[in-house]
């Protein structure tokens, strides 16, 4: 190792202990992924670009499935990487040791920010979920429906989850399976229900739970202009303003290679930890998407001089289009799957018992994605300091618990941003903070490493070809380019999804506009001040970035 390398890395390990498994490693992914996006974003998708129901595949189960040809090969560029560098800090050890290290902190400062970001975001949208789905079991929770209390419920969850995850990655991981076979079981008799479903028990559940017919939820989003909407929009609008919800329940996919190195034998249970977690996920977004928009098409359909709409675009259009002005006089249905699922369950006579076990799997399905959050962002965080692009303490590992302790402490605390913009207390801001900022900033990171791997096989070829995940040089560079080119569409389509929104943000739009190129450049600031930093102590790093880090 040269000097200037023994300067940076001033330690023989990185103090990090590889105790995850195969098990493990794919559920931190599909629990990072499956949480609070299938639960509502497809109905806000729907809403946002409201759309006769003349389609033959409805245009979110045709976003889910365009993102997840573009999550597949994604997935091949990450499982090549982890496999040849399995370091935490997953793509930003890719970025800057292939391409950059100063694009790679640049990237991985912007993706960072989106996963603390949403961090913070998740734990108020456990309480969300909670809320949402009490009163279907009669529990009053009008003390906790306002800004500030949901902003305090979700910090406390966060100190709660973060405490534990300064325990180590195996009391995380021991965490996580909890939370994730639970609603994992129930996830299994809410299939049952939505493959079983029939008109019939559908308007006896809407009766039976909200005493009104699906027809009248139709008639007054009709009475709202939803038509009228729906007749300047096209399939292709459809899917921009759904794409940018599917992209980002994609999210997460890559989770285990950011945990590189605390995963036993990461070389060969990456590729296959990684494959087996995003093939689940796009079966359940696909398959739930196919069943949830059949079974709430089958009641409150209404024909219209613009064509036939449904219960489903009903709810949509209340809960989230900009123009609704809400349910008036009829009781509010929630725009989230369980919600049809507890309306199938009443239907078919199933006791309100089962309702306490729906406020579970749905707050449950949202609480799993919070130890993978927080696990990524601290090792990202971790890896930059290692490297001495942040403060070093932030690179300092518990002896005890073997856990990035500071790290952990400094994405909980960047997360309270989350955590205020989703409970509301920055107004419209908080909301495009988790969908065009937070996006834009993903589909940025995720396309740098799919080039990183485009060039993986030229720029390292001795790492390359001792890789054990890998095919040949020719095969590896044209999957790497149609996931650059992938994620280029998939920025397009979000960006064109976005200006479907810019009404709704209103004077926020250039804020939010302003916000996602800002970040990125504080990011570049920052790593210019650390690498002038360590010029100055005599490590350059074009250098020190030629070799791979410690285990």
């Amino acid at each position: 190792m040269s000097s200037d390398v023994s300067k940076l890395f001033t330690r023989r390990a990185t103090g990090l202990v590889r105790e995850i498994g195969i098990g493990t490693a794919i559920i931190i992914a599909i629990c990072n992924v499956v949480g609070l996006g299938w639960q509502k974003k497809i109905f806000q998708g729907a809403g946002g670009a409201p759309l006769a129901e003349t389609f033959a595949v409805h245009p979110i189960i045709m976003a889910f499935l365009l993102a997840g040809l573009i999550i597949l090969v994604s997935i091949y560029c990450f499982a090549v990487l982890s496999a040849a560098m399995p370091r935490s800090g997953g793509g930003y050890i890719f970025i800057s040791r292939i391409l950059s290290p100063g694009l790679g902190f640049v990237a991985t400062w912007a993706q960072w920010g989106s996963v603390a970001i949403s961090y913070g975001l998740i734990a108020v949208a456990t309480m969300e979920a909670v809320i949402i789905f009490a009163g279907l079991a009669g529990i009053n929770t009008s003390a906790i429906e306002n800004s500030t209390a949901l902003f305090i419920l979700g910090v406390i969850i966060m100190v709660i989850f973060s405490s534990i995850a300064t325990l180590g990655i195996k009391m995380t991981g021991r965490l996580l399976q909890v939370l994730f076979w639970i609603p994992a079981t129930v996830l299994v008799v809410v299939y049952i229900l939505f493959i079983v479903a029939t008109p019939d028990t559908l308007a006896k559940g809407m009766q039976a739970l909200f005493g009104h017919s699906a027809e009248e939820y139709t008639q007054l989003a009709l009475s709202q202009g939803m038509a009228t909407i729906a007749a300047g929009n096209n399939y292709m609008k459809a899917i921009y303003s759904t794409f940018t919800g599917a992209y980002w329940a994609y999210i997460g996919y890559a989770a285990a290679s950011f945990v590189a190195g605390e995963v036993k034998e990461a070389h060969k249970t990456l590729p296959r930890a990684m494959f087996i977690s995003g093939a689940t996920i796009i079966f359940i977004y696909m398959s739930i998407s196919f069943l949830l928009s059949r079974a709430s098409q089958m009641i409150g359909r209404v024909d219209t001089p613009q064509g036939p709409f449904s219960f489903f675009s009903a709810i949509s259009f209340l809960n989230y289009n900009s123009q609704s002005t809400g349910f008036g006089s009829l009781p509010t249905v929630g725009g989230w799957m369980p919600v049809l699922a507890a309306i199938q369950a009443a239907g078919m006579g199933i006791g309100r018992w089962f309702n306490y076990i729906i406020v579970l799997f749905a707050a449950l399905w949202v609480a799993n994605d919070i130890p993978p959050f927080i696990l990524t962002s601290s090792r990202m965080v971790f890896a930059m300091a290692f490297d001495r692009l942040l403060p070093s303490f932030l690179a300092d590992v518990d002896e005890k618990w073997h856990s990035p302790r500071n790290a952990i402490i400094f994405v909980s605390i960047a997360s309270l941003v989350g955590a205020g913009g989703e409970s509301g207390l920055f107004g419209k801001l908080g909301s495009w903070l988790f969908t065009g900022i937070s996006d834009g900033w993903d589909v940025l990171f995720f396309g740098i490493v799919c080039l990183a791997a485009l060039f993986f096989p030229t720029r390292k070829p001795d790492i390359f070809e001792r890789s054990p995940f890998r095919a040949s040089k020719t095969v590896t560079q044209v999957i790497a380019a149609l996931a650059v080119i992938g994620n280029a569409i998939a920025g397009y389509f979000i960006f064109q999804g976005l200006d479907l929104l810019k009404d709704w943000f209103s004077t926020y739009w250039l804020v939010g506009w302003g916000f996602l190129i800002i970040w990125p450049l504080i990011g570049y600031l920052v790593y210019r001040y650390y690498s002038n930093r360590a010029r100055a102590t005599g490590v350059e790093l074009t250098t020190i970035f030629t070799e791979i880090p410690p285990d």
